[in-house]
């Protein structure tokens, strides 16, 4: 997968406030190499699947992005020259420009206001950790199925105890005993209600990373099952061309 998460994330603030949209989703790392990125992607292609404008935000440092090559044309920069932003169908990324932080979110044109924004926030420091528990976002939490990866996800589920949660496992199917064995019980609660989502691991974006082009059929599938989680009220519905890697068994779902 990417590894667009490999650093802390700041999360930058908007105008005069730095607090994120009830609305919004954001995707985090448990861990450096979890696949935030890909996650991001994943599921701002599936909410931009059902004909909805989707605005990715991407707040890693320029020299540590996932997200550099995933746009399928490139638009330069923003007016306020702090993000350089692309598109990728009905997606807008926009990712950091320079080293230093920008002082606000970037603002998309008012006839492309996105119905669904997503931010791809990497690894957060401590800070942004609790900023982001306090402000109660739908989070996807992004782990591998690793002894350390499952304590600390559930380090990061502890912070985030009275928010809508869910996690995204990437890697196989099935996980090896000591990884069960070691699950903290807000994780093991989570998998009981359904909201624990397997990525699978793709052997191409492994190795040329995300490109402008679409996901691997598996990655999509999992992008539609988080996306059904995340927004219940308006359950995604794939379009034709998606058809054929709904119907893949096992390309999704609950990690086992």
């Amino acid at each position: 997968m990417s590894r667009g998460d490999s650093a802390p994330a700041a999360v930058p603030g908007r105008g005069d406030s730095d607090a994120l949209a009830a609305d919004w989703i954001t995707v985090v790392a448990a861990h450096a190499g979890a696949g935030a990125s890909t996650v991001a992607l994943a599921i701002s292609d599936a909410a931009a699947a059902t004909d909805r404008r989707v605005h990715l935000v991407e707040t890693a440092h320029p020299r540590r992005s996932g997200l550099i090559a995933a746009a399928s044309a490139e638009m330069g920069t923003d007016a306020a020259g702090a993000w350089r932003r692309g598109s990728r169908d009905r997606v807008t990324i926009d990712r950091r420009v320079e080293d230093v932080e920008p002082g606000g979110w970037p603002v998309l044109p008012i006839s492309e206001e996105p119905a669904v924004t997503v931010l791809d926030l990497g690894l957060p420091a401590p800070e942004n950790l609790a900023r982001l528990a306090a402000d109660r976002t739908r989070t996807v939490v992004v782990c591998r199925p690793t002894v350390p990866g499952v304590r600390l996800t559930e380090h990061v589920l502890s912070q985030l105890a009275e928010q809508p949660v869910v996690v995204a496992i990437v890697g196989p199917a099935r996980w090896p005993q000591a990884v069960k064995a070691n699950c903290g019980p807000r994780l093991r609660e989570l998998r009981s209600q359904g909201r624990v989502v397997r990525v699978p691991v793709d052997r191409r974006l492994q190795t040329a990373g995300l490109t402008g082009d679409r996901l691997p059929k598996a990655v999509e599938a999992a992008g539609r099952s988080l996306t059904a989680l995340l927004m219940p009220a308006v359950p995604p519905q794939p379009r034709h061309r998606h058809r054929a890697a709904s119907s893949q068994p096992g390309a999704a779902g609950e990690a086992r």
